[in-house]
C-alpha cells in the first residue's frame, strides 16, 4: 500500500523510502542520556481510539514516549541530512515518525503516521553549523 501526504507545502510519497539503504539502531524503552535530561524535538497530541494520546520524540537519541512512558524504538537512520525514520508500537497501534527536510524553506519536517494515516506533522527551523575561521 502506497501512502501519498499532502502536508500543505509538499507532496512526498513514504512508499519510495528505502530503508535498506539505512543504518539500523534499536534503542530500549527507558533510557535516558548521561546528564539524566530526555531531549525532546517535538510532539502531538492526538485522538486514538476516542482516548487523548501525548507522542513525543527526541532527534538527539531515537527515543520516542508515548504518554510520558518511554517505548521501544527501532530507528532507521543515514548519513544524508536529517533523514530518519522511527517505527514504535503502543496499545495495538504501530507508530512511524519520520523526518524530511525541505531545502527551499530551510526547514525540517517531523511527520507522524499511526497504523499507516498520516495524523500530524511539525515544522521546524533547520539549524546549520558554521565553520569558524581565524
Amino acid at each position: 500500500m502506497s501512502v501519498i501526504l499532502m502536508a500543505g507545502r509538499k507532496r512526498i510519497d513514504i512508499s519510495k523510502r528505502d530503508m535498506s539503504k539505512k543504518k539500523k539502531v534499536i534503542r530500549k524503552a527507558g533510557y535516558i542520556g548521561s546528564d539524566g535530561v530526555a531531549k525532546i524535538t517535538t510532539g502531538w497530541e492526538l485522538e486514538v481510539d476516542g482516548k487523548n494520546v501525548k507522542i513525543s520524540f527526541s532527534r538527539d537519541n531515537f527515543h520516542v514516549w508515548v504518554n510520558s512512558e518511554p517505548v521501544e524504538t527501532t530507528a532507521y537512520i543515514s548519513d544524508e541530512g536529517y533523514d530518519v525514520d522511527l517505527f514504535f508500537s503502543f496499545e495495538s497501534h504501530k507508530g512511524h515518525i519520520f523526518s524530511d527536510v525541505d531545502n527551499d524553506r530551510d526547514e525540517m519536517i517531523n511527520y507522524i503516521l499511526i497504523d499507516d494515516v498520516c495524523v500530524g506533522d511539525s515544522y521546524q527551523t533547520v539549524h546549520h553549523q558554521t565553520k569558524k575561521t581565524s
